[in-house]
């Protein structure tokens, strides 16, 4: 019996399954927070939903409402814990972090901290950037007054990014340098609105600033610029590189203007839609302006320290936009928390903004009240109010973002601010030149006695903006982008083989499943071939795997066992033969060895020759007997409940003319749920596959469970001895023989029918192959000194043409298509690396259709074994597998095949009513069947 089971629809179909439930379901010393664990993606689909309300994103308001302030999901394909409860979110934050993995990235966030403060601090904001910021700021908003309208959010972004990277960052001056990098960044935001497939705009903004970390570097003029102070730390901070420097001034230039710009954005709306405020507003700024000696002077420090209800404004304006809306954590061991245990690895969120709009710290939360800030309890609002994070991480731009917006408000209202605002006549735009989603945007009309704000028909709420409440979708849109890179670019030691790891999880199982209506090589396999040569890499069921049609690489691996590789089992039976104290290898090893000698005992050379070849004619006699009755017979049908009956029976003495059980009904169900997409949903095939696969358990183990508690009823068959040999073998439990059976019997039925169906398609296709199989048999008829005794060892062996029929029968079948081995370390071959994990698929069949070994290979030709060279086939047929891991029930197979046609040529004949259409997908079939009129040939 050759491993079916280890065909790639099969696999790939089984794995599904059963890390579907392993996803539902992970593992946890303990009890998990409630919530859901949807597959592949997740909940990531409900999170980007945009929302057009400041309110909480429906997301995480409607998972609260259902689970409570702490809930599990999956988000990206990443486990994670969601947290709205202050308590937990202020424990996780001021938690201090083990001296373990992360000390690296404490040193890199330390002196990142460090950095950050040295030039966007309080000391430098109080020494020399507050009057700065207001200069650019007033020269920014005159600049403004000119145009006739002003997309705030745009032009508010290009307004930091410019002051940010000319007076702090790496002295850019906008108006002199021909690179455009405001644009390109403000650019990349608005990727961040569409599936993460590539964002060429952050290429080219981060090619811009690896030139100018090496014009930096290699010029003697020095600015004494952050970026300046970096290079000169590069001796002594090992971690600092150009690239380092290049993705950090990137990742600070776009937090700094996207934060801000948002910020100002939303403040200028809700100043606008809330006139109380913008008079105490103003009123703030005439008493700072006339208690000044001198009306023009800039503005102080002190005179910034003291703009009290402007400090309340700005907080109200973070509490509702939630510029961070939260904050990631990994767990490094298990968090207990109120009863529930969050898994090392897990991904914590901790949703600060959630905090921000609770109804029982902030009155009515959605109304913008800047005068709710006077009586806020100080020790709540800690735990309650964390706009730029929390604890040791806690973002080092805190102050500039609320100096910066301090600044441009107090210009504003001073020099702009009108007696009223009234709405602008003028149009709005519908459109994004970030490409964001939402509505219309913020326009202001500015001149010296007046600025009014451009029509809103209602909040706009902008994908890529802190002010819609979808934020979090920014964080998992930005991890997409990370993930689906580093899932096309996994790691490797070396040089991988060429190919394509198709799209996240699923890889490119989708178009192995796609049905090919010939017996040539799958499209799956012969397209890449073409593309990448005969070893090329893929991704199927979420697993890396390099596919190989290499005859020497194939023959070399297969005789790898325990060394380079070991058996590929399905994760379940994986976990099953794993036994405590001993690598899966050598758990393998030992069940592998196990089940080769027991099946050899029952079902090898020498049980065929003793008794089993009789038997199988005697079953196949009567068999043809009951077809022939028949005005009709579907092959591939019958011929499973014929294969799978003689086999249960062989192996654990079942009857299916006594027993209730109907396993050749449930078997074949099982087999109906290898062709379909795996969605386990009720009333689908899969779903029905997988119900069916249980029964066929449940009978398995009931049977064993009888003859457990008989022993004095021996039955001397597969059974009986692994029930005996449990007492010795101890890696022998019930799970693990249950399983064993299911396999051996799915692979038995399986393989054998559809290679039979196939036989009698293919004979009727070919008259002269058909005449000579029949003149071989009848001569074998006429040998004999009594024509009616049964089939002979010795006759079965002379059976020379019969099993050149047999052996071009399943070269062409391919029904086992590829042999599945994981590697044990890192394999080098040809100038490609394997990197240790991943799975090698042995394309043998490939191997069996190739043309410079097999001319016409899909002519049906058995003619052409008698000239071909031993040691070619060796490495180029292996229909039983190979190496250690040959099938050990090939003779039976081929037995029961050389039986069927004995019986079937001699005394019967049969037509064709219908179907014969093959289908690979890539397990071989037929779209409609083949089926067949069998008739007695003395009739």
């Amino acid at each position: 019996m050759w491993t079916v089971g280890l065909c790639l629809v099969a696999v790939a179909v089984a794995y599904c399954s059963y890390w579907l439930n392993k996803w539902r379901n992970p593992k946890c010393n303990g009890v998990f927070p409630p919530g859901s664990m949807g597959p592949f993606i997740g909940d990531s689909l409900q999170l980007i939903v945009p929302s057009y309300s400041l309110d909480l994103h429906p997301f995480i308001k409607n998972k609260v409402q259902s689970y409570g302030p702490i809930f599990r999901t999956s988000v990206a394909g990443r486990p994670i814990v969601i947290s709205v409860d202050p308590e937990f979110n202020h424990c996780i934050l001021f938690s201090m972090e083990g001296e373990n993995r992360t000390t690296a990235l404490r040193v890199i966030h330390k002196y990142v901290r460090s950095i950050i403060l040295d030039h966007f601090g309080a000391e430098p904001l109080k020494e020399k950037l507050l009057p700065q910021i207001e200069v650019f700021v007033s020269k920014t908003l005159e600049t403004w007054s000119t145009q006739s309208s002003v997309k705030v959010k745009h032009a508010a972004s290009i307004m930091v990014f410019d002051f940010s990277a000319k007076s702090i960052m790496f002295s850019y001056d906008a108006e002199k340098s021909p690179m455009k990098l405001s644009e390109k960044l403000i650019n990349v935001a608005g990727g961040f609105l569409s599936f993460p497939l590539n964002i060429p705009d952050q290429k080219e903004a981060l090619t811009m600033l690896r030139k100018i970390v090496k014009e930096k570097m290699n010029s003697p003029e020095k600015h004494e610029d952050m970026l300046d102070q970096a290079i000169n730390n590069m001796n002594k901070e090992k971690f600092l590189s150009e690239d380092f420097l290049a993705r950090w001034v990137f990742g600070i230039s776009f937090a700094t203007f996207e934060a801000i710009s948002t910020a100002l954005s939303l403040a200028l709306k809700l100043i606008a839609d809330n006139p109380a405020v913008l008079p105490e507003l103003t009123a703030e700024r005439k008493a700072i302006l006339k208690a000044r000696k001198n009306p023009n002077s800039i503005l102080t420090w002190d005179e910034y320290k003291s703009m009290t209800f402007t400090l309340q404004v700005k907080y109200e304006v973070f509490r509702i936009a939630n510029v961070s809306p939260g904050l990631l954590r990994k767990a490094l061991k298990d968090i207990k928390f109120k009863g529930y245990t969050i898994p090392a690895g897990w991904t914590i969120m901790i949703v600060n903004y959630a905090l921000q709009l609770n109804s029982n710290t902030y009155k009515d939360p959605l109304a913008f009240n800047p005068w709710r800030w006077k009586d806020l309890d100080p020790s709540v609002v800690s735990k309650n109010f964390m706009p730029f994070g929390g604890g040791i991480r806690q973002c080092a731009g805190a102050e500039y973002t609320k100096t910066f917006m301090a600044i441009f408000l107090h210009v504003l209202v001073t020099k702009y601010s009108p007696p009223h605002m009234v709405p602008w006549s003028g149009p709005w735009d519908e459109t994004n030149p970030n490409g964001s989603l939402g509505g219309h945007f913020m326009q202001l009309k500015l001149s010296r006695i007046g600025w009014r704000q451009g029509v809103i028909s209602h909040l706009s709420v902008n994908l890529y903006g802190y002010v819609q409440k979808s934020t979090p979708c920014l964080l998992v849109v930005i991890y997409l982008t990370y993930w689906l890179n580093k899932w096309s670019n996994p790691k490797c030691n070396g040089v991988l083989p060429p190919g394509s790891m198709g799209l996240p999880i699923i890889g490119e199982s989708f178009q192995l499943n796609v049905r090919s209506y010939s017996l040539d090589v799958h499209p799956f396999i012969k397209n890449r071939v073409q593309r990448y040569g005969p070893i090329f890499r893929t991704s199927l069921a979420g697993c890396p795997v390099v596919v190989s049609i290499d005859p020497e690489f194939n023959h070399h691996i297969a005789k790898q066992e325990g060394r380079l590789v070991e058996l590929w089992y399905l994760d379940s039976f994986s976990k099953i033969f794993t036994m405590e104290g001993e690598s899966k290898t050598t758990a393998h090893g030992l069940v592998h060895r196990y089940l080769r000698s027991i099946i050899l005992n029952h079902c090898g050379a020498e049980a065929l020759e003793k008794m089993l070849l009789s038997q199988i004619e005697e079953l196949v006699i009567k068999a043809l007997q009951t077809w022939s009755s028949r005005p009709s017979i579907e092959v591939k049908r019958a011929a499973s409940v014929l294969t799978l009956h003689f086999g249960a029976k062989l192996l654990i003495g079942y009857d299916h003319e006594k027993s209730p059980l109907k396993m050749s009904e449930t078997f074949n169900n099982v087999a109906g749920g290898f062709m379909v997409f795996p969605l386990n949903i009720p009333g689908t095939a899969y779903y029905k596959s997988l119900k069916d696969q249980t029964e066929a358990v449940i009978m398995l183990r009931k049977i064993i469970k009888e003859r457990i508690n008989s022993p004095e009823i021996h039955h001397g068959d597969f059974l009986n001895q692994a029930i005996n040999d449990m007492d010795t073998e101890k890696y022998l439990t019930e799970d693990i023989i249950i399983y064993s059976l299911f396999g051996i019997l799915y692979t038995n039925f399986e393989s054998i029918s559809s290679i039979l169906a196939l036989t009698l398609k293919l004979l009727e296709d070919q008259p002269k192959v058909l005449q000579e199989l029949k003149e071989e048999h009848e001569a074998i008829l006429k040998g004999r000194e009594n024509p009616s005794s049964t089939l002979t060892w010795n006759e079965y062996k002379s059976m020379t043409f019969t099993f050149q029929v047999i052996n071009e029968v399943l070269r062409i079948a391919a029904v086992n298509p590829g042999l599945l081995r994981r590697a044990l370390k890192d394999i080098e071959y040809k100038g490609y690396t394997i990197p240790a994990g991943w799975t090698i698929m042995l394309a043998n069949s490939a191997l069996q259709l190739n043309p410079n070994t097999y001319k016409d290979p899909l002519a049906f030709n058995p003619w052409r074994w008698k000239d071909l060279d031993p040691l070619v086939v060796s490495k180029n047929f292996m229909p039983f597998g190979g190496g250690i891991r040959k099938c050990a029930g090939a003779d039976y197979s081929k037995a029961f095949l050389a039986t069927f046609l004995h019986v079937l040529v001699t005394k019967y004949r049969w037509t064709r009513l219908k179907g014969g259409n093959i289908a690979r997908s890539p397990l071989l079939g037929f779209t409609d069947g083949l089926h067949i009129r069998i008739t007695k040939k003395s009739s």
